[in-house]
This record gives C-alpha cells, structure tokens and sequence, in this order.
C-alpha cells in the first residue's frame, strides 16, 4: 500500500543531473519549496571516486572486467560504473532492424558527473531551421528569448573559450579559454586552408580562472573519472549544495517515479514513486511538476501514466510523446599521425595529457549557413577534434609492431596523433520513436522502453560529405598513418538523444509550449532534451541548462502572481 508524504511542496521536481539541477537550483532562488526525486543513490565527489588511479593499476586497465561487461553500456568504465545501472535489470527492447544505444546513469548529478563538458550555444537559425529549409517543426522560442540565459548559466557554471563572433556559433561570456597543442595548431592550418572553415579553440563547462565558489582547473585530464575538485561543470557539484544551503531543498536519492498524478480534472496533484532500496510505494504531493529525468526516461514516465483522463499517456493529447527522435549521429572521421613531430619531446610545461574534457578544438559548421545550401542534404555537422595524447597513448592501437620496437615507436609519435570526430544532425521524424514495450519489465515491475530508430537518407548524404571533408583536411595537412572511418555508430551512441516531447508553437503537432509547459496540463513542465524542436550538430547540455533556468523563472513568476 502506497504511503502518502505529508508535506505538498510548491514543486517537484524529477531527475537531479542537468535539467533537474539547475530547475531545483532556480525555483529554490526564487524562494520555493521544492522535492527533488532521483532514482539513483548519492555519492561524494571528493572521496567516492577513483579520480587519479592510473589505468595500470586496474587488471584491465580501467575497462570493465569481462564478467562484468554485459551489466554496463559503453561508456561505463572502472572509474564511473557506480554511477551506471545495471543493463540486466533494467533492459530496453529494439524492434525488428533496430540497433540502439541507451546509456544511462542512475546517481544524484546524473550524467552530469562525467559528461564531455562540449558546451555550445544554438544559434539563430537553429531555432528557425524550418523555416529555412522546411524540415521539422521551429521552436517557439528564438535565439534572442533564450540568449540571456545562456549568459545567466555560463556565469554560473564556467565556460571557457575565445570570442570568435562567428554567426553559426554564437560567443558565451568566456573564462579564459585553453590553448591548442602543437599538433592541434597543424589540425587548424589543415583545416582553414579552405577559406570559410574554422577549428576553434574549446568551448567547456569548465572553470579556468579564480573567483568562482568553484577552483580553477588544475589540468589533470581525468574529467571523466569525476572532478574531485568540482573544477569541472557538474549538478552534485555546482547546483545542488547551495540550493540545498537554502533550507527549501529536500533531495530524497533512490527514488525510482513511476507515476504523474492527477485529480478528477487533470490536473497534476504530484507524483508517486518507488523507494529503490525498500521497495515502498509512497506519493507526494505538489503544485507543479517539473520533469528532467534525461529525455528518455522523461518519455517513459510520461507514457506510463495513462489514466482515464489521459489514455494515451500524460500530456499526449498530440501523439507527439515518443516521437520525433533526434540527437546527433557519430562514427565518421579519422586518426593520422603529424609527422613533423615525430620524436618531439614532451613538455611538462603544456602537458597535453592534462587537458580537460571539452577544451580540445571544434571544427565549426560550415554547410548550410545563411545563403549555402547543399544539394545533398539538409541541416550540417561539426567536428570534435584532439591532438597529442592523454595519458593512455590510444593511438597506439593503430599502429604496427611489438616489443620494443613497438614501444620505442609509440614514444616516437607520442606528440603526434590528431584525429577528426562528426557529429551530424539527425532530422527529426515521427517514425523514429519509442513506446513502452507491452510484455518486459524490469526488475521494478515498471514497463521498459521499446525503440524504433534509424538512420535517413539525410544522414547517409551527409556522411559522405564528412568524408570528403576528412580526406580533404588529412591530405592539406600531409599527415601520416590515416586511418578513416566512415561508418555511422548506432542511434544513441551520442548520448544526445532529444525531441520526444517537443516543444512548438501548435499543440497538435507538440507537447510543450515555449516555455517547457505541457498544452495538455497546465502545472506539467519538461526541462530536458525531451523539449527539444530540433537536435542541431551541437551539444545539447548548454541549451537543457538554460531552458530550464528559464522555465523555472516563469514558474516562480506565474505563482507569483497566482495563475500556477
């Protein structure tokens, strides 16, 4: 029998890592009272973590063990596999000829913890690309109703990088941005020795200088092992103690919602959920819900609470929950060696195994801006790109040898390596989406997601200009040892996944408005990547921050005034 919390809050909020955080962090600023429900447990940055064991000291060198390797995705790895859930009991389903990638964490900061740290502005004709080239749906909401809270966000989290007044990349206010390795600036001449292309310094969710509540970073490179100095963007790290400094935050961790709930109205009245360690159902409740449980779980919960009032899910009156899939593709590009700096020494006093996540250079869109249009295909791509080695040479998988010649030739190309990695805007459509599976559960009784999901025509036309690209740039630049790679990943493998409650001006063809508020319920907001019209070729963590800021800003305002 499930037991009702005392307490009703002016709201709640579901998920702790981007979108969760930074909507608790802003309506608790804003003087309410809010609940924030994670399904995962909590953990301290600064003791939890195996930040700086190096690779050698682990049996498999930081991999997960083999017998352990069907319990995690992809990206789970000594270091952060707490943070994971288990795959086995908590499986997702494909349909016939579907191949997806779910990556998921279950912890109070989410994937905030070990995420890249790649934070990017949408510009202007991002958030209007329909109009420009008559894919999709445009948001509701322009680049200048969202502008100052990405400059809102980025003084709060940290954001490094250079002014480059470049129009498909709009400037962040800037921490001082961190400098390119001797093999990146041979990337960047290779690169802009076609007019109108640009390789750009970093663009990362990271401190660099004193004067925040957080230190600067030390350049350790062990981003993703967790930043034990919190120098690094993450929720647990910057948005959750001060809003709990505040007295009204209550985080209650392990806390598994499986339910929207409502009155004979429909309108919310709170949540239900599980207690993932007891397996008591409780419910509480509130007088908003704001939902940022990462996009797909998003949909999952939405989905799950039909009712009579709401039989096909909640907020679903469109059809449009589950719809509409996007993210960014990933898999093309290639790995060469620099060979003028063959046997280059390495100098501690720029350690390129040192730099943060985020900071290495970003190949800016070039297709499909302003007045070029490409006949091939619609929307674009940027690069991600690195030079030098961490402090595990990987490079070293590409090339030939064994024993000490190997090694010697390993040192020989340490400075070397550069490498090229797409990610390309994958159009939304509402045959790409997911349901929830009418026969697996998981080990919670809860139903779990069934994905249908490919790749387009559009995505296939665009990779083979990536390519083009690629040889074009491995040739300008005389690198050595290339290695191209021109296959596409499969769908969820960037851990961009959005759309599936997208916002839009017409609520029968989205769920949301422009400010992240459900047509359908009036106290029902979602603050994540879920909202999104459009996925662009960039990353989405910056947007999800300042969407949520902004939302949570309207809501405090409208109950303000009494209309919430």
């Amino acid at each position: 029998m499930a037991r009702e919390l005392k307490q009703t809050y002016d709201a709640i909020v579901v998920g702790s890592g981007a979108a969760g955080g930074m909507a608790a962090h802003q309506l608790v600023m804003r003087g309410l009272r809010v609940l924030m429900l994670e399904a995962g447990g909590q953990t301290n940055i600064e003791t939890d973590y195996k930040h700086h064991v190096p690779p050698y000291a682990f049996r498999f060198r930081g991999t997960i063990p083999p017998r352990e390797r069907a319990a995690y995705c992809y990206a789970a790895n000594e270091w952060n596999k707490i943070n994971f859930l288990d795959e086995r009991k908590n499986p997702y389903t494909t349909a016939p000829g579907t191949q997806f990638v779910w990556v998921r964490c279950r912890t109070v900061g989410g994937k905030t913890l070990h995420w890249g740290l790649v934070s990017l502005r949408f510009s202007p004709q991002d958030f209007k690309s329909h109009s420009y080239d008559g894919a999709g749906i445009d948001w509701p909401i322009s680049y200048d109703d969202l502008a100052p809270w990405y400059s809102h966000v980025e003084r709060l989290i940290g954001v490094s990088g250079s002014v480059e007044k470049l129009p498909q990349i709009p400037d962040s206010v800037f921490q001082p941005m961190v400098n390119m390795s001797c093999a990146e600036e041979f990337l960047r001449k290779a690169v802009e020795s076609v007019p109108g292309r640009r390789l750009i310094p970093g663009r990362s969710a990271i401190v660099t200088k004193p004067g925040m509540s957080r230190p600067p970073c030390h350049y350790c490179g062990h981003c993703d092992h967790v930043c034990q100095t919190k120098s690094s963007f993450s929720s647990l790290g910057a948005l959750i103690p001060p809003a709990l400094a505040t007295g009204r935050l209550t985080l209650r961790p392990n806390s598994i919602v499986f339910r929207i709930d409502h009155n004979e109205n429909g309108r919310i009245t709170g949540v239900s959920f599980l207690d993932r360690l007891s397996r008591q159902e409780y419910s509480v409740r509130g007088r908003v819900v704001v939902i940022g449980a990462s996009t797909l779980e998003t949909t999952r919960l939405l989905l799950a609470s039909r009712s009579s009032i709401y039989p096909n899910g909640m907020a679903n009156s469109s059809d449009q929950v589950g719809r509409n899939y996007a993210e960014q593709f990933m898999g093309p590009g290639f790995t060469a060696l620099v060979p003028q700096l063959a046997g280059a020494k390495y100098d501690p006093a720029h350690p390129d195994d040192g730099r943060s996540d985020g900071s290495f250079p970003y190949f800016v869109r070039f297709r499909n801006i302003g007045k070029d249009r490409s006949k091939d295909f619609l929307r674009g791509y940027g690069f991600e790109t690195d030079g030098g080695s961490s402090s595990y040479p990987g490079f070293a998988h590409y090339m030939p040898g064994f024993g000490g010649e190997f090694k010697q030739q390993v040192r020989k190309w340490r400075m070397a390596p550069v490498a090229m990695t797409a990610f390309g805007e994958v159009l939304a459509r509402p045959d790409n989406y997911c349901e929830l599976d009418p026969q697996v559960k998981d080990a919670y009784g809860l139903p779990v997601l069934r994905f249908h999901v490919s790749w387009g025509e559009n995505e296939y036309n665009m990779t083979r200009d990536i390519m083009n690209v690629c040889h074009e740039v491995a040739a300008a630049g005389k690198f050595e040892n290339v290695t191209m790679r021109d296959k596409l990943l499969a769908p969820g493998w960037s851990i961009h996944e959005s759309g599936t409650a997208r916002m839009g001006a017409d609520p029968k063809t989205s769920v949301l408005n422009g400010y992240n508020q459900a047509h359908d319920v009036k106290n029902l907001f979602v603050v994540d990547g879920a909202s999104f019209s459009s996925a662009t070729e960039k990353n989405p963590t910056l947007t999800i921050l300042a969407l949520a800021a902004r939302a949570s800003a309207y809501i405090a305002g409208q109950m303000k005034r009494g209309d919430l």
